[in-house]
């Protein structure tokens, strides 16, 4: 995609809502403040930026980073307001995935989004209640559509598939995810990041047991935990209009 910041002018801003730097267990910082600081290093160290802004001095010479606000927060274990403007309000919580991991829930006056991300269980290993987030599903109380990243039960460690455990139970499962949007009251369930994709008999170095996947393979998985709602698998540029009130 070509990159379009240097049509717009320094004046502009574009606010970056993300946690507070944090460290892994092994002490390597995760840290969104460096990830915008240098998102655009490669077009700096190119030249790509200073060509620009020599055409145009109206365009930020710094690129990319120099038309960002940053605001950062502390994740909690409750729903925080992070960011607002207008009627459109944004709420956060932290959630087990990485350090600094957090999900979001979108309000307005149209309807909520809940974007749980890689969220999963804080008990990383069986035995437990669900693969899904606890504080997850606080956020996502009366929310009308919830986007989750999924995991198949077909790669689980009893399946044959080569998975490491560690990288499957840090997942939310299609099933367990039903389950949760059906006790949010979530009208919509939307299915993202799918392991494995559909349509692939492999997930990196690890086999799809039974072989490739389809999206009704993923929405069936999520139905049959008994949601009742509409599951969809998400889709590049697809469009979701909010369930009428």
């Amino acid at each position: 995609m070509q990159n379009r910041w240097h049509f717009f002018p320094t004046s502009l801003k574009v606010d970056v809502v993300c946690s507070e730097d944090a460290a892994t267990v092994f002490g390597v910082p995760i840290s969104c403040r460096n990830f915008v600081a240098h998102v655009a290093d490669a077009l700096v160290q190119s030249g790509e930026i200073a060509q620009r802004h020599s055409e145009d001095r109206r365009r930020a010479d710094g690129g990319p980073a120099a038309m960002t606000k940053l605001m950062t927060f502390q994740p909690k274990d409750e729903p925080q307001l992070v960011w607002s403007l207008g009627d459109v309000k944004v709420s956060a919580i932290r959630s087990t995935h990485i350090a600094g991991h957090v999900s979001y829930r979108v309000d307005t006056r149209a309807g909520s989004v809940v974007i749980g991300g890689d969220a999963g269980n804080d008990i990383l290993t069986p035995p437990r209640p669900s693969s899904t987030s606890s504080q997850v599903e606080v956020l996502a109380k009366g929310t009308d559509v919830i986007v989750h990243s999924t995991m198949h039960p077909v790669m689980g460690p009893d399946r044959d598939s080569g998975m490491p455990s560690v990288v499957f139970y840090r997942q939310s499962t299609a099933p367990d995810l039903g389950a949760m949007a059906q006790r949010t009251g979530a009208k919509v369930l939307v299915l993202t990041h799918l392991s494995p994709p559909t349509g692939t008999a492999q997930l990196g170095a690890w086999k799809v047991p039974g072989g490739p996947l389809t999206e009704d393979d993923f929405r069936k998985a999520a139905q049959d935990s008994g949601f009742k709602g509409q599951t969809m698998v998400a889709k590049d540029l697809a469009s979701l209009r909010l369930p009428a009130k």
